[in-house]
């Protein structure tokens, strides 16, 4: 299964459109990982699954998914009601409450993904407003055959292979 993960999009509708049709043939499902500051009804968002940011404050979206794919549970949250920027502790926390093995969160602008006390971490990044890496990002996740690969991608396109993560679930 092929998951497209963007966060932090800050109404930057082309770039996400872009993004979108770059990958629509070869994923199964958009995750939006919240601060689109667009309305639930932008046609951006289209068959994208939507968690609210703290700059989504007009929006109805739910603070939080959770998706299971190939047997697998992920919780998804923007992150700035676990305070991710100090800590993932609390993103913890609440993805094991879930039964996630992954957890995506945004909130921060860092692309990373790492693994903390049997959870798998994922944050794609910002599209527009990235933090510790020169350009915006956002990942693809490939899961299958108790595996998960994390690959990303910079906002124009490029891959950004020093990013890329493995684990096994």
């Amino acid at each position: 299964m092929n998951i497209l993960v963007i966060s932090d999009s800050h109404g930057w509708t082309d770039q996400l459109k872009a993004i979108i049709s770059r990958h629509e043939h070869e994923v199964d499902q958009v995750i939006h990982v919240g601060d689109s500051e667009l309305p639930e009804h932008a046609p951006e968002l289209a068959g994208v699954n939507v968690v609210a940011g703290n700059c989504d404050v007009f929006s109805s979206f739910p603070n939080e998914l959770e998706c299971q794919w190939e047997g697998t549970t992920a919780y998804i949250a923007h992150g700035h009601h676990h305070g991710v920027k100090q800590t993932l502790a609390k993103l913890i926390d609440r993805a094991k409450e879930k039964g996630a093995r992954i957890a995506i969160y945004g909130h921060s602008h860092i692309a990373q993904a790492e693994e903390q006390d049997g959870v798998i971490l994922i944050n794609p990044g910002s599209v527009r407003l990235p933090k510790q890496y020169p350009e915006g990002t956002y990942c693809c996740l490939t899961i299958g055959n108790e595996h998960v690969d994390i690959n990303y991608w910079t906002t124009a396109g490029k891959k950004a292979t020093d990013l890329d993560k493995h684990f096994t679930l």
